[in-house]
């Protein structure tokens, strides 16, 4: 009886032990199937952010090509550097106003925020400035508006003014994949000042990590800095794009980081130094990224003049033609 009782206890004691090796491996499975679940989850998260900077970049270079087109066929474009939507008496007042004899023609406004947008678009084109003065003040509105009002609003912030961006030439120092998104780079750039500064690039699906290694190219350096997936990008590399093949622009031979990048006949960055930031809420990058283009014969451009270095040369992209800068 007590041998019996001796190999029922062990029986149990073998029982109890596989029953708890049992319950290890569920639980050591289910971590598993948990740790697999979310690996696939944040993989299919990171995929859907690709594919959308991809559709986005798609996007944009579809509205450049576009306004390229349109440039090219005489279309003129009309930069809008406002810091909040326009009214819609304004918006329709500039679309309905393209010249000034088009500005005089226009006798009616549907309201009064109209008329007086119109007559300040006749008095800006130098017609009959007394009855467009009358036509403001009989419209009711405070003085500060009628200096504002049918104004376009680049002409508030300097216009279509190119020297305004800070473009310099860098070296690549080094080049590696963004740590939480596949379609981001992470570049280490020296433009010649006390530390290098830290730009990121959507460039991973259009050029190869190694071809950037150690690489000269023009970075934009004014822009005011922004985290992309928790990375802050001091500065963008200037690119072109044309029917989906992406490259970044080439500078002459013989620069060094640091280098300025002018116009051709506008004012050097010695006379008529950038601004220290762009304000974001005005739009500048964005209103002179459509006149910034590669021409026919593969050189940089605002509006056909040439980015050039002083001394050294013309930028230029390396292999595109008739392509956007971005």
């Amino acid at each position: 009886a007590t041998a019996a009782q001796q190999q029922q206890q062990l029986a149990q004691e073998l029982l109890a032990e596989v029953r708890g090796q049992l319950a290890m491996l569920q639980s050591a499975a289910a971590k598993s199937t948990g740790d697999a679940a979310s690996q696939q989850r944040q993989q299919l998260r990171d995929q859907l952010i690709a594919e959308n900077a991809e559709l986005r970049a798609e996007a944009d270079r579809l509205r450049d090509e576009m306004i390229r087109l349109q440039m090219r066929n005489g279309v003129a474009q009309v930069p809008l550097l406002r810091p909040e939507p326009p009214s819609s008496a304004s918006a329709s007042a500039t679309v309905a106003a393209p010249t000034p004899s088009a500005a005089a023609e226009k006798p009616k406004a549907d309201s009064k925020a109209g008329s007086a947008a119109t007559a300040a678009t006749a008095a800006a084109s130098n017609k009959k400035p007394g009855k467009a003065a009358g036509q403001a003040k009989d419209s009711g509105k405070p003085a500060e508006s009628k200096k504002t009002a049918g104004k376009e609003p680049a002409a508030a912030d300097g216009g279509l003014d190119v020297t305004r961006l800070d473009l310099r030439v860098g070296r690549i120092v080094s080049a590696e994949k963004h740590p939480d998104a596949d379609a981001l780079y992470v570049e280490t750039v020296d433009v010649g000042e006390e530390r290098p500064r830290t730009i990121v690039s959507g460039l991973a699906a259009h050029v190869p990590l190694p071809e950037l290694q150690g690489r000269l190219a023009v970075f934009l350096l004014n822009l005011k800095p922004a985290k992309m997936r928790g990375i802050s990008s001091e500065g963008m590399i200037m690119c072109a794009s044309a029917s989906g093949k992406v490259e970044t622009l080439s500078p002459p031979p013989g620069v060094s980081p640091g280098d300025r990048v002018s116009v051709a006949g506008c004012p050097s960055p010695a006379e008529r130094p950038p601004d220290a930031q762009l304000n974001p809420k005005k739009k500048i990058w964005e209103a002179l990224k459509p006149h910034c283009l590669v021409d026919a014969d593969g050189y940089a451009g605002f509006n056909g003049a040439r980015w050039l270095v002083a001394g050294k040369g013309e930028v230029r992209a390396p292999s595109l033609k008739s392509a956007q800068i971005s």
